[in-house]
């Protein structure tokens, strides 16, 4: 899902913290969350493309899945999981709150790229498995690369 998207899905988020209760510092931190997820992108762009060669080859390359690897480090449920259980653990509301974000961006993503990605692809043991190859998680290589 393009950036773009992220953001305006970052305002329901926001009204649903704040309809729940919480205050706006937590609905503004699961909002922020929800978006600043995707700066893992900005490392798989700098190991696939060897450098930084503007922030228009940055979106196209990431948005036309120009990339031959994905770790996408931050995206994965994994850590959703692992990070809800500490909050839990811990009745931290903040750190809640960023898994929160994570979470909702998770799902967008999921429902939107499910025609782009393999089955699995928002879980990082799956995309270790095939050793993060953009060709094994993309459903149709060739559309991507084309």
């Amino acid at each position: 899902m393009k950036a773009s998207r992220h953001v305006l899905a970052a305002i329901p988020l926001a009204a649903v913290v704040l309809a729940a209760g919480r205050p706006l510092s937590e609905a503004c931190l699961a909002a922020t969350a929800s978006v600043l997820i995707d700066l893992d992108h900005l490392g798989d762009y700098l190991l696939c493309r060897g450098g930084w060669y503007g922030l228009k080859d940055f979106f196209s390359s990431c948005n036309e899945g120009r990339l031959n690897r994905l770790y996408l480090v931050l995206h994965a449920w994994e850590w959703i999981i692992l990070g809800l259980c500490a909050a839990l653990a811990w009745g931290f509301w903040p750190a809640g709150m960023v898994v929160l974000g994570m979470a909702w961006h998770l799902a967008f993503d999921q429902v939107g790229n499910r025609g782009i990605v393999t089955p699995g692809f928002y879980w990082i043991t799956r995309r270790a498995r095939v050793g993060f190859d953009a060709w094994k998680l993309y459903r149709d290589p060739a559309k991507i690369y084309a």
